[in-house]
């Protein structure tokens, strides 16, 4: 809105001329008609006109903010259309830094994600290297063979709890002799005796105490009855026909209750060079074994293998064995 004042410049004054009988008001109201005129004069004389004289009337002829100057094709329209891009990248920019920090902490996962995937192919890279080197290594040394003629089984502890009836079977069969570890009959002890001092203990717990019961008695029957395809044997090599004094001093030996069953089985393994050794380099080495490691336990399976002793699980060597 436009503020008209009652009172004029002076040089409005001096072009406007009105006679002695006319009113006051009059002359006031003839005053501002002229300020007008030269107002909207004013406004139509701009590059860009705002109000033109349409029709006896003064209409607005501006343009609408978003397409002035692009449906005339103007020069100014393409620098207002330049400048609000310019705007938009500017704005654009700003957030961008306004989240950068999300930004930046998206890209440095993403950096670490790709070293962590980059070190592990490598790590695998490194692996199947190291394979290859022990394929080639065994490829250029000796082959072996066993040739395996089963007269000696030992079991381990587990064997006892899970397949009491299977070696029983075997015991029965006169094939072989089976012979029982001391330290796997003193780990049944103490399985058999583990409830009496926690009676917290669970099911489970109670099902393995009783099978490592009926696993002591049965060995001790067997025992007291002399029975010929039976020993118990120590860690260092001794037999022994009874089990009435059982126990067993291991300190000094080395590795754990696995190695001394596994040392057991080597007692049984002895391996001369004059037998063994062919005559000539393009044969294998072939090695006699009248013993057998009877285990479900990986870890033992392992290492026996690596020490060429023969070994199976129970019920595979039952089906070999054509037993029961």
């Amino acid at each position: 809105m436009v503020r008209l004042d009652a009172r004029l410049p002076e040089h409005l004054e001096s072009s406007t001329h009105i006679s002695g009988s006319a009113l006051t008001v009059i002359a006031a109201d003839c005053k501002r008609v002229t300020v007008l005129k030269y107002f909207l004069e004013a406004l139509c004389g701009q590059e860009e006109p705002l109000l033109a004289f349409k029709g006896g009337k003064y209409v607005s002829v501006a343009p609408v903010p978003d397409t002035m100057g692009k449906e005339m094709g103007s020069q100014e329209g393409k620098q207002l259309e330049d400048e609000e891009e310019d705007v938009v990248i500017e704005d654009f920019e700003e957030d961008s830094e306004g989240e950068g920090s999300g930004g930046e902490d998206d890209i440095r996962e993403l950096r670490a994600k790709k070293l962590a995937l980059a070190r592990k192919i490598a790590e695998q890279q490194r692996r199947q290297e190291k394979i290859q080197a022990v394929l080639e290594d065994q490829s250029q040394m000796r082959q072996m063979e066993l040739e395996i003629r089963p007269l000696f089984l030992v079991p381990d502890t587990n064997g006892f709890i899970d397949h009491l009836a299977s070696l029983a079977r075997l015991l029965e069969s006169r094939k072989y002799i089976l012979v029982v570890p001391l330290i796997v009959i003193n780990e049944l002890d103490g399985l058999a005796k583990g409830q009496e001092t926690d009676h917290r203990a669970g099911g489970y717990a109670r099902v393995v105490q009783e099978k490592a019961r009926k696993s002591i008695e049965f060995l001790e029957r067997r025992f007291e009855s002399r029975d010929s395809c039976l020993r118990a044997l120590t860690s260092r090599g001794n037999e022994l026909e009874s089990i009435a004094f059982r126990s067993e001093d291991i300190t000094g030996q080395l590795g754990n209750n696995d190695d001394l069953i596994l040392s057991c089985c080597l007692h049984y393994c002895k391996d001369k060079a004059k037998d063994f050794m062919p005559t000539s380099k393009e044969e294998p080495i072939r090695l006699l074994r009248e013993v057998v490691l009877l285990t479900d336990d990986r870890n033992l399976r392992v290492k026996a293998l690596t020490r060429n002793v023969p070994v199976r699980d129970i019920p595979a060597f039952l089906t070999w064995a054509q037993v029961g």
